[in-house]
């Protein structure tokens, strides 16, 4: 008896250890299978593991740009992958473990991350610390980079630019923090804290602010060339397209603005009345611009005339587009697949603990990562080739096979839409 009462206990607990294990490894199993991305016509184009402190650490921002993925976790770690291949390329700690961070901002070759009351610039391809900069105050936002210059707005409301040769230099001669007064080039003062990462577009630099108004300022000396007043606090950050700007008041209008060089710079293009908040950035894909209110869903309207092309209310974050879908998140953390031209759910996949996900208006690439650092990024079946968006000029120049048809436009649904009667509401 007692025999066979061993033998039992042994077996429910075989079966309880077979249990866990199994319950374990569904946990871990948080990448999509092959079969399960095909369906969609998706394939997974790599999977990869950013460095986390061991114990309670998190991914806090997850970021990309045509070459580089990063990831920032909560204690200071960023993280760096090959946009294409996943492959880890570097990682190092920055700043205090737990101080107040922002998502980086990157150049051709340069990286930015504030975090505390520090600047940091790295080669963004090799990790290597390039200079570190004490701000002047609590930053605000994100900071911004072009080839020349640095730029960060702060809670008291004064947006800053800086030399980026001239702190490079600085830092190299250890005169840093004392004389970090002379890499400021100029600072501009608005109404209230500025609430939006500065913009960088040609000669101008943008910058909105809670006091509801957006600054645009020479790149050079910081002198106001424009100031575009609305009637309510700009939380949402700026979105821009080559001479457009878009923004989101707390009085439920969205604006586009000229952004140009002659008479016509500043002049407001078209409103858009969305009912409800603007917090999120809008997203400019070719002559689409993809808006989120709160708790409205995401439309799609013109780049031209602000007009409604489709709205669907089941998604609430975007996420990708290609040339016939877009990618978006939906409350409970699902991958919504939508069709470009008017906005139907074409498919969708149960990736909710995929929760740290990247707006991706650089290219047609679908990155998310899990708050415990691993990064997966999704493409379409046959897509080798990222095709870019926001600076098309820096497409690599794509091996030609003999046969291929020319590709369709990235901006040109797969059917006709008439501008003038909105589909699909």
């Amino acid at each position: 008896m007692i025999r066979c009462l061993s033998r039992l206990l042994a077996c429910v607990l075989c079966v309880s250890l077979v249990g866990t294990a199994y319950g374990q490894f569904g946990r871990q199993s948080v990448l999509p299978t092959p079969h399960e991305l095909e369906r969609f016509g998706l394939e997974r184009g790599w999977w990869s593991q950013a460095t986390l402190n061991a114990g309670a650490d998190k991914l806090l921002h997850l970021t990309a740009d045509e070459e580089l993925v990063y990831a920032q976790s909560r204690t200071g770690i960023l993280t760096a992958f090959d946009a294409e291949t996943g492959e880890r390329l570097w990682s190092r700690l920055l700043g205090a473990p737990e101080a107040p961070s922002f998502p980086v901002a990157t150049s051709s070759d340069h990286l930015l991350l504030a975090t505390g009351m520090n600047l940091f610039a790295l080669n963004k391809f090799n990790g290597r610390l390039l200079w570190r900069l004490n701000l002047p105050t609590h930053p605000s936002t994100a900071p911004e980079i072009n080839e020349v210059q640095a730029y960060i707005g702060a809670l008291d409301g004064t947006a800053y630019a800086f030399d980026l040769a001239r702190t490079r230099q600085l830092f190299q001669d250890q005169l840093l923090p004392e004389f970090s007064n002379l890499t400021v080039i100029w600072r501009y003062r608005a109404g209230g804290p500025i609430t939006s990462p500065p913009v960088a577009a040609g000669s101008r630099v943008n910058f909105a602010s809670e006091d509801g108004s957006l600054y645009s300022v020479n790149r050079d000396d910081g002198q106001v060339r424009f100031q575009f007043e609305t009637n309510g606090p700009i939380q949402a950050p700026i979105g821009r397209n080559h001479d457009a700007l878009f923004i989101a008041s707390d009085d439920v209008r969205f604006f586009c603005i000229n952004q140009g060089e002659g008479q016509l710079d500043g002049r407001l293009r078209w409103t858009f009345v969305s009912g409800l908040p603007i917090l999120k950035k809008p997203q400019i894909v070719g002559q689409q611009v993809f808006v989120a209110p709160q708790r409205s869903g995401i439309t799609a309207l013109t780049v031209d005339r602000g007009k409604v092309m489709w709205r669907q209310t089941r998604a609430t974050d975007f996420l990708a587009a290609s040339s016939q879908s877009v990618y978006a998140s939906d409350e409970t953390g699902n991958l919504l697949i939508l069709s470009r031209y008017d906005g139907a759910i074409t498919g969708a996949l149960p990736l909710r603990e995929m929760s740290v996900r990247v707006n991706n208006d650089r290219t047609d690439r679908v990155y998310m990562a899990t708050p415990q650092g691993t990064v997966l990024c999704l493409r379409e079946l046959g897509s080798d080739f990222p095709k870019y968006h926001k600076f098309p000029e820096r497409q690599p120049m794509l091996p030609e096979f003999a046969g291929e048809e020319p590709d369709v436009p990235e901006d040109v649904p797969a059917e006709p839409a008439d501008q003038d009667d909105p589909a699909a509401l």
